[in-house]
């Protein structure tokens, strides 16, 4: 009989083992879940964060694209009000050298506008026809002038920065038609 009570005493010990484990395996179970819960809001608030960061970052680059040109707007408001200035001067005097001094001192203005934003103005007379830089308008024949060569400007080519933004319009020179008669005669004998 003492075994008896024994074993039950024994397993009434186990029972409670069991009781309290299982009771501990429940804590543990309920702080799992409630760091699962933490760490689903903190991803949630991660993830509005995040978008609605994007969306900022949206309206921002929309913003400096809408505005983007305001400062050389700005800076090109006065040549505007010069020539404007140089109208009024034209209307009233006969003074053509005036005006045309008035007027270059205004482009000297716009071209030094247009320098300090990284815009130049490149010659092309004297070069050989470059595709990539020149747009050929005309093709005289010429003795004077390699083929090839521009030999005049129609319009100026300019470069921002690196890129050419727009090719000079040129007239190239094209071999004399007897030049090449003579040469098509000299290589036949």
């Amino acid at each position: 009989m003492i075994e008896k009570e024994h074993r039950a005493e024994e397993e009434k010990g186990e029972n409670k083992r069991k009781d309290e484990l299982i009771e501990e395996m429940r804590k543990e179970l309920e702080k799992a879940h409630e760091q699962i819960k933490d760490y689903t809001d903190k991803y949630i608030r991660a993830l509005a964060d995040m978008d609605n960061q994007r969306k900022r970052m949206m309206k921002d680059k929309e913003e400096i694209i809408k505005y983007a040109n305001e400062r050389l707007i700005v800076s090109i408001l006065p040549v505007i009000d010069n020539f404007g200035r140089a109208i009024s001067a034209g209307e009233n005097t006969d003074n053509v050298e005036k005006i045309v001094h008035g007027v270059r001192l205004i482009l000297k203005q716009l071209e030094d506008i247009l320098e300090k934003e990284g815009v130049q103005s490149f010659n092309s007379i004297g070069e050989i026809f470059d595709p990539y830089k020149h747009e050929a308008y005309l093709a005289i024949e010429s003795k004077e002038h390699k083929p090839s060569t521009i030999i005049d400007e129609i319009e100026k080519g300019y470069v921002l920065k690196d890129k050419i933004i727009r090719p000079a319009r040129v007239t190239v020179a094209k071999q004399d038609e007897e030049k090449k008669e003579d040469d098509k005669n000299g290589s036949e004998g």
